[in-house]
């Protein structure tokens, strides 16, 4: 007897065999049984997830031969030959190679005709958004006012493709993506029903590699069995896949984050050995730090399918909250080169080189350097201690830090100990002062940009208290408060520098930015050609605030 792959041979042949799609089956269900149904129903949902399904056991609910409701019965000649694909009068269309206006108008040449067999005559058109222009133009008037005995199934992955005139003459389903618990459990249930021996692991990592789609799930499933010769085995399905066991992608960040360069040599030897798909490992990388940083942020626990909960919460103690956003930038960088670099290897070398070898300057990461124990950045705690700063979220630290400050070399953190550029003099510095000060400091970022939005409130008691304008409050992060200490203070001093934010501030900024305005009035007055423009155009004078 011919093989029948299990996507088919386990196809839902009703409303409650649909797996993962309950707000849909409930509206069509209720519509059928209320008697309220659409003349054209259009579903919608990425591949795999039951559109062409859903829209079969709604035609077998039309015209069983119980009568419609929303429990067709399944066995009647009806439902028999809608399952097998024979009924006369459900005419499904693949609308990728019926793509033509021809095409559309010889489909539409038979609507108004009387169904042959059932009460109703259904129109099951797959990826409706393969037609053409005119094909669409052609099937509006009918899709809009059909007789009353013909329902129109429209089924696309692509529903943004589809006109708005053909949208708003159907009834729209947007079918989900199913989770890996609903695909687990689903094919449990089959390997079950099919007395197949199977292990939890090798089941998760079917369910995460079918990214959502139960058809994907089955085939994948089907490969399996062939591969393991009837049973389902984690570690021949990982080989299978060309995946690596998650312990591995946890090692390899251990590696990293304890600067261990014989460990990730090792590891990275290890991978190419294996012949590993580089980029489902740069994907499962994103997952890890993305979980660790659940652990960190939100105290959520996720694990599962992917990684153990007992290493998670080991990473989630040994690696900051700054390095695990900073590592996840440099990964999502090394995903989008891997589309277009020839080697994949070299590419996800390349990116936990960048992991390894670099780190946000001025100390932000707390990653310890090997070079030198004695020049290693303080911690965080450390720095809380020394130093008054504003209490702040670490996601700001990490935002601040990835636009607008460049990155250095663990070297270069290590031995470039900052120390003031000029002899200035602290008992004498005010608002007045500070501009010329400024100049000097030499300060370059979101440490500059926090310097230029500063007003000194007071000096007085060796702590010097600066107010910081609102709009300038994304760069007031310890990151650039520490740059500018570096910049005023020696390590003998015993001053102290406050920040503190206010609505209104005199700073360099605002002077910078009214000198400009006064320019702009100024040029306004004197040059006729802007005045004409602004006469006749209504125009507007965009005013350059570069500033110094």
């Amino acid at each position: 007897m011919t093989y029948q792959v299990l996507a088919r041979k386990y196809r839902p042949q009703n409303f409650q065999e649909i797996v993962g799609q309950e707000h849909v089956v409930q509206a069509l269900v209720n519509g059928i049984e209320n008697d309220r149904l659409h003349h054209a129903f259009l579903f919608t949902g990425t591949r795999g997830v039951g559109k062409t399904t859903l829209a079969r056991v709604l035609a077998k609910s039309l015209n069983c031969l119980e009568g419609i409701s929303g429990n067709p019965c399944g066995v009647c000649q009806h439902c028999e030959e809608i399952k097998n694909g024979e009924f006369i009068d459900l005419i499904e269309v693949d609308a990728a190679s019926r793509t033509g206006v021809d095409d559309t108008r010889s489909l539409l040449e038979n609507v108004q005709y009387a169904p042959n067999k059932g009460q109703f005559k259904i129109y099951l058109i797959d990826e409706v958004h393969m037609f053409s222009k005119s094909s669409f133009n052609a099937l509006l008037k009918t899709l809009e006012e059909p007789p009353a005995h013909v329902k129109f199934l429209l089924a696309t992955t692509e529903p943004d493709k589809l006109p708005v005139t053909v949208l708003s003459r159907c009834l729209q389903f947007n079918l989900k993506r199913l989770t890996q618990k609903q695909i687990g459990d689903h094919l449990i249930s089959l390997l079950e029903k099919e007395a197949v021996p199977y292990d939890d692991k090798a089941i998760q990592l079917i369910s995460r590699v079918a990214d959502g789609s139960m058809r994907d799930a089955l085939s994948l499933m089907d490969q399996s069995l062939a591969f393991g010769a009837g049973k389902i085995n984690f570690d021949e399905i990982r080989a299978m896949l060309g995946t690596v066991e998650q312990s591995h992608v946890e090692e390899l960040l251990k590696f990293i984050q304890q600067n261990d360069h014989i460990g990730v040599i090792d590891k990275l030897e290890w991978f190419h050995d294996m012949s590993i798909d580089y980029l489902q490992l740069l994907e499962d990388m994103c997952s890890l730090l993305h979980e660790i940083s659940l652990v960190q942020s939100l105290n959520k626990v996720v694990g599962g399918a992917n990684f153990e909960l007992s290493e998670l919460k080991a990473l989630s103690q040994t690696v900051s909250p700054e390095q695990v956003q900073w590592y996840y930038q440099l990964v999502v960088v090394a995903l989008e080169q891997l589309k277009y670099t020839p080697n994949k290897k070299v590419s996800f070398e390349m990116a936990v080189i960048r992991m390894l070898d670099f780190e946000l300057s001025d100390g932000v990461s707390e990653k310890k350097t090997a070079l030198s124990e004695h020049t290693a950045p303080a911690s965080v705690a450390e720095k809380s201690a020394s130093s008054p700063q504003i209490n702040e979220a670490p996601m700001a630290n990490a935002y601040s830090s990835l636009n607008e400050e460049p990155v250095t070399t663990k070297f270069e953190t290590a031995v470039k100990q900052p120390e003031p550029l000029v002899a200035i003099d602290l008992t004498t510095l005010n608002n007045k002062t500070w501009p010329s000060v400024f100049g000097e400091l030499q300060l370059k970022g979101g440490s500059r940009e926090l310097a230029r939005h500063l007003e000194i409130l007071e000096n007085k008691n060796n702590v010097i208290t600066f107010a910081v304008d609102h709009s300038a409050e994304i760069f007031l992060n310890e990151k650039a408060q520490q740059s500018i200490r570096n910049r005023l203070l020696t390590d003998s001093s015993d001053y102290q520098l406050k920040f503190t934010l206010k609505s209104e501030v005199n700073s360099l900024a605002q002077q910078a930015n009214k000198d400009l305005n006064e320019k702009a009035e100024m040029m306004q007055q004197i040059d006729p050609i802007v005045m004409d423009l602004q006469n006749q155009f209504d125009a507007k004078i965009i005013e350059n605030k570069l500033g110094d």
